[in-house]
């Protein structure tokens, strides 16, 4: 396999792999904002009586979303970097990929994810703020 073939497998690769996390990322945070959008509806309309628990869960929930934020966080880093890397082999080799648009693409994507979640979980966190005074 020549050079260039095994730098396009690798791109190719690195956004399958990047589309498959940014999927699963979309999936999991939809389930963490349902049940926490859930939690805070059912705490909203119960008394005092059940509060204590509800808050407990809920602050679990909320600290679970903010160590995924994290993580895609982490996982955009990690992206751009890649994405960055196969860019300068591209260059060094003098070879020009339409594939490394579509690798730009998927990192822009999880960039973004990041981004939307990052201010998600500080607007929730102010809400949460502000509930308590």
């Amino acid at each position: 396999m020549t050079e260039a073939a095994q730098l396009e497998t690798r791109i190719e690769l690195a956004i399958k792999d990047l589309k498959r996390r940014y999927r699963k990322a979309v999936r999991r945070v939809a389930l963490l904002k349902k049940k926490i959008n859930y939690l805070e509806l059912s705490l909203s309309q119960e008394g005092c009586t059940r509060t204590e628990v509800g808050m407990e869960k809920l602050n679990a929930l909320t600290e679970r979303l903010d160590k995924f934020v994290d993580s895609v966080i982490s996982e955009s880093v990690r992206a751009r970097q890649k994405c960055e890397r196969l860019n300068q082999e591209c260059k060094m080799q003098a070879f020009d990929l339409a594939k490394l648009e579509d690798l730009e693409t998927s990192c822009k994507e999880i960039e973004q994810l990041a981004k939307d979640l990052l201010c998600y979980s500080l607007g929730h966190f102010r809400r949460t703020i502000h509930a308590m005074r």
